[in-house]
């Protein structure tokens, strides 16, 4: 037993920023103050606490050799169950995929935590992080199915990350699609979302433009202090969105060797090519602007000739999240339009523009379009009238137009 104390105080003592981590919990910052071993029977009894959170447990061994950045640990629990315990180096442990492990497997803990407290009359049918690149379900977002009866829930998690957090509602969208595929005999309600409370807003905002009829909608915030709560996604705050006074109308980006912007010269050109209802001119890019710029996407917002505006998507390549993305700008083109701001700075000179809902135009090459962009559309609010087009291979020489396709949204579920 001293070896293991030994080879616990060491990690403690090499590690820059320790921390305990048990599956589900928040971790606790490990200091003199807050963290003391001592002898129990054949193992150790360790104890740590914070402002919040106290751990007390009998530590019989350990699971795993120490790694950088890593110690498992095996513990007893309250009935003499086995389980797992981790010390954590926070300065390390991000750098390595043992902390990337941990972290995924912490968080679909206390994510199945949560759906056996705020559902506890549903059976949790289902829980995976396993990558599934045939239905294109990631391993970063835990997902579940909950069933009472014939009826059931999709339901997923958001990590607190900057990074991934927004992605979580097309995860989600192909989730729910895929259940309802799989389980016929099931009459799945919807999706419950698992969101972190100060990165939920994107999605918020955009659970408020997808159709009811289709699916209902539960989000539940979650913060770093072990708080949960259902909140509403139509009240949630003001846009990220501004407009300042109309410049690009035409031109050609600088960047030409990027696709995007390539495919973005060629539209510019060819409007009429891409659709004969818009107007050859004036043809704007990236207005309105708004925080999450750094899309891979590119903007454009023209006009039909009768006065109705129509937001361009374009992307070159495969994305799964280009739906969304693009009502993200839907969204703020369609908040400015309500509010008759395009002409009061300069936009569209001398035409009266419609206060119908802009149209929503997503063109990419034709053999870059991903499998799941229409299955995600089809969940979008009928007030977004979505045409997807699809260009010829040959788009870097000449725009040919291949295909239009009117999506169609889910019947009643």
């Amino acid at each position: 037993m001293n070896q293991l104390q030994e080879a616990i105080e060491d990690f403690i003592q090499r590690a820059r920023r320790p921390c305990l981590c048990e599956p589900g919990e928040p971790p606790i910052a490990l200091t003199p103050a807050s963290f003391q071993m001592g002898p129990s029977g054949s193992g150790l009894l360790l104890e740590a606490w914070d402002e919040k959170h106290n751990l007390s447990r009998r530590v019989t061994g350990l699971e795993t050799r120490p790694e950088r950045g890593r110690l498992m640990l095996k513990i007893e629990r309250f009935g003499k169950k086995a389980g797992t315990l981790a010390l954590i180096d926070q300065a390390e442990a991000t750098q390595f995929p043992a902390g990337v492990r941990h972290r995924r497997q912490e968080f679909q803990q206390r994510f199945a935590r949560f759906l056996r407290r705020q559902f506890p009359v549903y059976s949790l049918d289902e829980l995976s992080t396993s990558p599934d690149l045939h239905q294109s379900l990631s391993p970063h977002f835990p997902r579940a199915l909950l069933r009472l009866g014939t009826t059931a829930w999709a339901a997923i998690g958001a990590p607190a990350d900057r990074l991934r957090a927004d992605g979580v509602l097309s995860f989600g969208l192909i989730w729910l699609d895929y259940l309802r595929r799989r389980e016929p005999g099931l009459r799945i309600a919807g999706l419950i979302l698992y969101l972190p409370a100060e990165r939920a807003q994107t999605t918020c905002l955009r659970l408020a433009l997808l159709n009811p009829r289709s699916a209902q909608y539960r989000a539940f915030l979650y913060t770093g202090d072990g708080d949960e709560y259902e909140t509403d996604p139509s009240d949630h705050g003001n846009l990220d969105t501004h407009l300042t006074a109309a410049t690009d109308c035409g031109g050609r980006p600088s960047n030409i060797m990027n696709p995007e912007a390539w495919l973005e010269a060629q539209v510019r050109q060819n409007i009429e090519t891409l659709d004969p209802h818009l107007l050859p001119n004036p043809v704007y890019g990236q207005v309105p602007a708004f925080a999450a710029a750094d899309r891979g996407v590119m903007d454009l917002l023209a006009a039909d000739r009768d006065g109705r505006l129509a937001v361009i998507e374009l992307k070159a390549s495969e994305d799964l999240h280009l739906p969304l993305q693009a009502l993200d700008y839907w969204l703020r083109v369609k908040w400015h339009l309500d509010r008759q701001e395009f002409p009061r700075n300069g936009y569209f000179p001398g035409l009266s523009l419609r206060a119908t809902p802009p149209r929503l135009l997503l063109a990419s090459p034709a053999l870059e379009v991903h499998p799941t962009n229409e299955r995600v559309l089809a969940y979008l609010s009928p007030e977004v009238e979505v045409e997807r087009i699809g260009i010829g291979v040959e788009w870097r020489k000449r725009l040919k137009v291949v295909f239009r396709t009117a999506t169609k949204c889910h019947s009643t579920y």
